[in-house]
């Protein structure tokens, strides 16, 4: 296989508190990186913003993708740029600028640092007991690494990875692929075995 992967229970993560309400980190790379050092290449999270107006962390060496998961949100960059945001609306922003936000909500961000790392980010829905196939066609990307993640914010889902690996992915869980090699497509199937609606946020970041 040409690449490897793990799965994040929701169970193991922790959570902290920050001026505006919680975040829980889902990753962060390398792995012995701390958010707190700023030494990390890349990091995904999902907060809770509590405060009707808050002020974001100022991280002049990184660039941000906020994607709102439930709520409704102004941002405001600088003084200057307003930004509304609804549920799986997202933003990308440059970690240095001044940021407010009014509303209350939980979100979902991806830190990339400055000239070492980008990403995109994509909402996804899947019916109830419905059967999706995710393909991804990576082709020739200029990085070194690449890094697929699936966050499982809604419902209990069963996801294949090339015909053989099954793995239950349950709500909160992070599925995180890491790819050894470049390759031409990935192909991972998606279950829901819940009788609601589900949401999964994809990730993908090259560095």
């Amino acid at each position: 296989m040409l690449c490897d992967y793990k799965i994040i229970k929701k169970e193991s993560l922790e959570t902290s508190i920050w001026s505006g309400g919680t975040t829980t980190q889902l990753s962060i790379f390398p792995e012995n990186a701390k958010y707190q050092d700023r030494n990390f290449v890349w990091r995904l999270s999902s907060a809770t913003v509590e405060e009707e107006t808050s002020e974001f962390t100022n991280l002049p060496n990184y660039n941000r993708i906020l994607m709102i998961l439930s709520g409704k949100l102004e941002l405001n960059h600088n003084d200057k740029e307003i930004i509304n945001l609804n549920a799986f609306d997202q933003n990308e922003f440059d970690g240095a600028n001044k940021t407010k936000s009014y509303g209350k909500v939980v979100d979902f961000n991806l830190m990339m640092r400055k000239d070492k790392c980008s990403g995109k980010v994509k909402a996804v829905s899947i019916d109830k007991k419905e059967i999706i196939p995710i393909i991804y066609i990576i082709g020739f990307y200029s990085s070194d690494n690449l890094t697929l993640a699936v966050y499982n914010y809604k419902s209990n889902m069963e996801i294949t990875i090339e015909e053989h690996i099954k793995a239950s992915l349950n709500q909160g869980d992070l599925l995180l692929v890491n790819f050894k090699e470049q390759i031409s497509n990935l192909e991972m199937v998606l279950e829901n075995l819940s009788d609601e609606d589900g949401k999964i946020i994809i990730t993908q970041i090259f560095y």
